[in-house]
C-alpha cells in the first residue's frame, strides 16, 4: 500500500512581542512564541509537515476574521506544495497555545484523519484540527503535478466561511465530513488564552505523570513576572485545595465546564460541588447572542452583590468570567469585552489596570470575600480544574 503523504498543518506563530514590557499581554506573547515552536517540533516528529502562520491584524475598521484569513493562508501553502510535486491529502491547523499538554500518542491521532474525516481536539470548540481529503489521489494537473482533490477543496471552501476557528468542525460537518472528537482525552482542551492558563500550565510541571515541556518554555515559566513582580502562580490554590479535601465544604464552579469534567468532579472531590453551567460551545453556537444567568444578575444587582451571593452558595468559587462578559456585551467575540490587559488582570485579582467599572467591582469584590475566588476562561473551567485538583490531593 502507497504511503500516506504527510499532512500540512498551519501553526500560528505570534513571533516576537512588541508590547509594553512588563505587561500581562507581553508576558503571554513571549510565552505564545514558545508555545508555537514547541508545538511545531512535536507535530514535525509525528510526521507533519509544520508551516507557522503569522496573526492578521485587519485593517482599521474592519473585523478580524478567521476562516478568510486561514482558507487563504492554506491555498498559498497548497499551491506551493504543488508546484513542487508534492501530493497533500490533510490539512489542519492549530493555535499556538493548543495541545500544550496532550500527549504524543493523542497528538498522532489528530494528524491522522481517514479520508473524508476531521480530527479535532474539541468539536465544539475547536482549538486545533486536521481535515483529509476523501480523494487521497488528488487530480493531475496538465503540467503533471498533482492539484488539490475536489473534496479538500470543499473543505477549505467550507472553512473559508467560518467566522472563528472554534466553529471549524461545526462547518466541516455541514460539508459533509465526519468529525472524530478527541475532547475526552486526557488534557486535550487545555488551551493557553491567558497568562493564568500560563500560570495552569506551570503548576502542570509540577505534578507527577504529565508531559515534560520544552527546556526553555519550561524555564520561562519559572522567570516570567508579571506586573508588581509576581510570578506565575494560581491564586487561592492553597484555600481551594484544603475545600476540595473537605467532606463538610462545597464548591461553586460556573461557566463552560464540560461534562468530562462534572464526571471526575463527582467521584474524585471529597467535598460537594454545585455548579452552574451556562454557553458551553459559546462562540460555534448558531444564532441569537450568549446568555447568562450571571450577566442578568451582575446588571441588575451589581457585581459586588453576584460576589456576594456566590459566597453564600459554598466556601470556594471557580468562576468562567467571560461568560459574564459575553453576556454583559451580547456577543462571544473578545474584542466585544474589556480589553486584554484588564481580562488578564482579573484572572489574577489585579484590580489596578481594570477601568471596566462592572469588572473592577468584580475583582474588588473577589478579594474581599471571605471564601477564595478564582476567574479565568474554558481553559480554567475545564482541564485547568482537573489540574488544580490533581495539586489538591497531591497537597501542592
Amino acid at each position: 500500500m502507497e504511503e500516506r503523504p504527510a499532512p500540512i498543518v498551519l501553526v500560528v506563530d505570534p513571533g516576537e512581542p512588541d508590547l509594553p514590557f512588563g505587561s500581562y499581554r507581553a508576558v503571554l506573547a513571549s510565552a505564545g512564541h514558545l508555545l508555537s515552536a514547541e508545538l511545531s517540533l512535536r507535530l514535525a516528529r509525528q510526521g507533519a509537515a509544520v508551516v507557522p502562520i503569522q496573526p492578521e491584524e485587519p485593517p482599521l475598521g474592519h473585523e478580524f476574521h478567521w476562516g478568510r484569513w486561514f482558507a487563504s493562508a492554506a491555498r498559498r501553502v497548497l499551491e506551493s506544495a504543488s508546484a513542487e510535486g508534492r501530493r497533500v491529502d490533510a490539512i489542519g491547523y492549530a493555535g499556538a497555545g493548543s495541545l500544550a499538554l496532550l500527549a504524543d500518542a493523542e497528538l498522532d491521532l489528530l494528524i491522522s484523519p481517514v479520508p473524508g474525516e476531521v480530527v479535532a481536539n474539541n468539536r465544539f470548540s475547536a482549538d486545533a484540527f486536521v481535515v483529509a481529503g476523501a480523494d487521497l489521489r488528488g487530480e493531475a494537473a496538465p503540467d503533471g503535478t498533482t492539484r488539490i482533490g475536489p473534496s479538500l477543496a470543499r473543505a477549505l471552501d467550507r472553512l473559508e466561511a467560518c467566522p472563528a476557528d472554534n466553529t471549524a468542525v461545526r462547518c466541516l460537518e455541514s460539508a459533509g465530513f465526519r468529525s472524530r472528537d478527541l475532547g475526552d482525552r486526557p488534557w486535550s482542551r487545555f488551551d493557553v488564552d491567558t497568562p493564568l492558563d500560563l500560570a495552569l500550565l506551570r503548576l502542570a510541571t509540577r505534578l507527577p505523570g504529565m508531559r515534560g515541556l520544552d527546556p526553555t518554555l519550561a524555564a520561562f515559566l519559572e522567570m516570567a513576572r508579571l506586573p508588581g513582580g509576581g510570578e506565575l502562580a494560581v491564586p487561592h490554590l492553597e484555600r481551594i485545595g484544603s475545600v476540595l479535601r473537605d467532606q463538610g465544604a462545597e464548591l461553586v464552579i460556573t461557566g463552560r465546564v464540560p461534562s468530562s469534567v462534572l464526571r471526575e468532579l463527582e467521584t474524585e472531590v471529597a467535598c460537594r460541588v454545585r455548579a452552574v453551567v451556562e454557553e458551553r460551545g459559546m462562540r460555534s453556537a448558531r444564532g441569537g447572542r450568549p446568555r447568562s444567568l450571571l450577566a442578568r444578575w451582575v446588571e441588575e444587582r451589581g457585581a459586588a452583590s453576584l460576589v456576594s451571593e456566590l459566597a453564600t452558595l459554598g466556601d470556594a468559587v471557580i468562576l468562567d468570567s467571560r461568560v459574564v462578559m459575553a453576556g454583559l456585551s451580547g456577543s462571544s467575540e473578545a474584542r466585544s469585552w474589556p480589553p486584554p490587559e484588564e481580562r488578564y488582570a482579573s484572572d489574577l485579582g489585579d484590580a489596578a489596570p481594570i477601568a471596566t467599572p462592572w469588572l473592577r467591582e468584580l475583582v474588588e469584590a473577589a478579594a474581599a470575600s471571605r471564601v477564595p475566588i478564582l476567574m479565568g476562561g474554558h481553559a480554567l473551567v475545564s482541564d485547568g480544574l482537573r489540574l488544580v485538583l490533581t495539586a489538591a490531593w497531591l497537597g501542592r
